[in-house]
């Protein structure tokens, strides 16, 4: 996650507030990627249910419900993660909405004094699902809206009218007084749409802008030929970092997610001018690819996975052990690897002078090179085209 407002424009609206104490724990949940935080932040599938049928989804999730942990079962686990203090618990999907266990976990969640968020499609908040979710205490609501078009956005999510629901449900969201974000999935059918998307964002006074890479993952493997070229990818960075720094005031953060290299590719963008040392520094204390690392993945089977694109990796079950066991306790050899990985990149990702602040997306290597050590080909540095 590369937070350009906070690396340009020293400004991070949707997590202002800090704690008293200085200690990792006590910054806000997207700060901790610019920290030395280890315990990770958690994404947690408590369903793979979903009302959609995105093209993208990394879940491959379905209208039915398939085999997931009880409830007794999710309640054990909030309870493991709060005495490890954990410093952020991602509630998605599937759509978690849909889970008739959301709001027990939820409200669980509150008591045990986990910070919470829920990455959602949207289209089920209504405004009296908004108000629950101020009651659960979420502290950030992230929608998903992958056009400025409506047609477009419901061809993608594969349902129509799911634009204007999605975009109600941002509002209710705001309305209720809940941080909010809109996101949106970049691919060549709609890479033309940010700048539009990010005037949407500001136009409703939703508090952050977050642009998602695609991940050739479940169905998202489907559609790995729609991907952005190198020069559209490139364009849309510029944008966002041009944006995060015209911006500075106003009530919004820009970042980007699942792609490291965007990190990379704005040291390129910043030689020569003052700030090119700071945001280095920032960078690299964020460590780039956060797999095994700073984020690990519970699915709604309750296996444990390095990150959530990496389905392929499976390094424990929860419903057998402990996540503190399987994450800090007695990690896997293949967790182990992935922690150490850098070392032993091939290609241009090993050669690369961004390597300790980049690192490429391994499941992308995975997956274009059949090598999780491999090099990244959808990286976006001039030099590696």
């Amino acid at each position: 996650m590369i937070i350009f407002s906070k690396a340009l424009a020293d400004q991070a609206t949707v997590w202002e507030a800090l704690r008293a104490s200085d200690s990792c724990e006590s910054l806000p949940p997207d700060l901790l990627r610019f920290s030395a935080q280890t315990k990770p932040v958690v994404m947690w599938n408590i369903t793979a249910q979903c009302n959609l049928a995105c093209q993208h989804c990394y879940m491959d999730a379905q209208v039915k419900a398939r085999e997931e942990m009880t409830l007794e079962e999710g309640l054990r686990l909030v309870d493991s993660l709060a005495e490890m203090k954990v410093p952020i618990l991602i509630f998605t999907g599937g759509e978690p909405l849909m889970s008739r266990n959301f709001y027990p976990l939820a409200f669980h969640a509150r008591e045990r004094g986990l910070r919470t968020v829920i990455s959602t499609n949207g289209t089920l908040i209504t405004p009296e699902v908004a108000e629950l979710l101020s009651e659960a205490r979420i502290r950030y609501v992230g929608v998903s809206l992958d056009s400025a078009i409506p047609e477009k956005h419901d061809e993608f999510r594969g349902v129509g009218g799911a634009f204007a629901r999605a975009l109600q449900g941002l509002k209710n969201s705001r309305d209720a007084g809940l941080k909010t974000g809109l996101r949106i999935t970049l691919t060549r059918d709609n890479w033309q749409d940010v700048p539009a998307l990010l005037n949407l964002a500001l136009q409703e006074e939703i508090p952050r802008f977050c642009l998602y890479h695609l991940v050739p993952t479940g169905r998202g493997a489907g559609i790995s030929d729609r991907d952005v070229t190198p020069e559209q990818r490139r364009s849309v960075i510029r944008l966002l970092a041009e944006a995060a720094m015209e911006l500075k005031g106003e009530n919004i953060e820009i970042l980007t997610t699942d792609s490291p290299m965007d990190g990379a590719y704005l040291l390129e963008l910043l030689k020569g001018d003052p700030r090119y040392e700071q945001v280095k520094n920032l960078l690299t204390n964020a460590g780039g690819c956060s797999t095994g690392v700073k984020v690990a993945n519970i699915n709604h089977r309750g296996d444990v996975h390095p990150c959530h694109f990496m389905p392929q990796v499976v390094v424990g079950n929860v419903r057998e052990r402990s996540f503190r066991d399987i994450l800090i306790e007695h990690p896997s050899p293949e967790l182990l690897a992935l922690r150490s990985i850098k070392s032993r990149l091939k290609g241009a990702c090993g050669k690369c002078e961004y390597l300790e602040l980049c690192g490429g997306c391994r499941q992308k290597a995975y997956f274009y090179q059949g090598d999780i050590s491999g090099e990244d080909p959808t990286c976006i540095l001039e030099q590696a085209d």
